[in-house]
């Protein structure tokens, strides 16, 4: 029996290193595969057993959770990073750049499922989603861009750069040259 002031045993190095490890190669293959990735898959490319993966994440999605998690921390780094650029515009262009580069074509099972999916982050998503149309407001009342266009204009047009990005035949100059072009053409 233990006592209730005993202090939590700390956890092991190996366990934190599998951990680190799963988490990883789950974001590997979130982008490569979307929410249909494989328990299974992720542990055998993390290089451990599915027990190790559970004992660590109770279901595949509370491995698809705790990525997503470590995801949006990233895409709050790069609001951060864009919302102080003066120009509406631009901002929205950098923000496209940079959130494509992080993900692959799995990108598009992450922005357009609705926020329910990942419960534990309902709160998040809808703040991101918030400083997203922010950003689009701001171009649109520097006039900079259509009245008409949406977050989920934004959405659809991430998730076909996201797939261009993951496609390694397409260099990384031209689809941010098409960032530029496609934004500045919704004016």
């Amino acid at each position: 029996m233990t006592r209730p002031d005993a202090n939590p045993r700390r956890p092991r190095t190996d366990g934190l290193r599998n951990r680190e490890r799963l988490l990883a190669v789950g974001r590997e293959h979130l982008w490569d595969r979307g929410f249909k990735l494989s328990a299974a898959a992720v542990a055998s490319d993390a290089g451990v057993g599915i027990g190790t993966l559970y004992r660590h994440f109770t279901t595949r999605d509370d491995l698809i959770e705790a990525v997503l998690a470590r995801f949006l921390t990233d895409v709050e780094n790069q609001l951060d990073a864009v919302e102080v650029v003066e120009s509406g515009i631009d901002a929205l262009q950098e923000y496209a750049r940079r959130l494509t580069g992080m993900g692959g074509r799995g990108l598009g099972d992450i922005v357009l499922a609705n926020p329910d999916r990942t419960p534990g982050l309902v709160a998040r998503r809808q703040e991101i989603r918030r400083r997203g149309s922010s950003l689009i407001a701001r171009a649109q009342q520097q006039g900079a861009l259509r009245a008409d266009f949406t977050l989920d204009d934004l959405h659809v047009f991430l998730c076909a750069v996201a797939g261009l990005r993951a496609d390694k035949r397409v260099d990384d100059a031209l689809v941010d040259r098409f960032v530029r072009d496609h934004l500045e053409g919704v004016r």
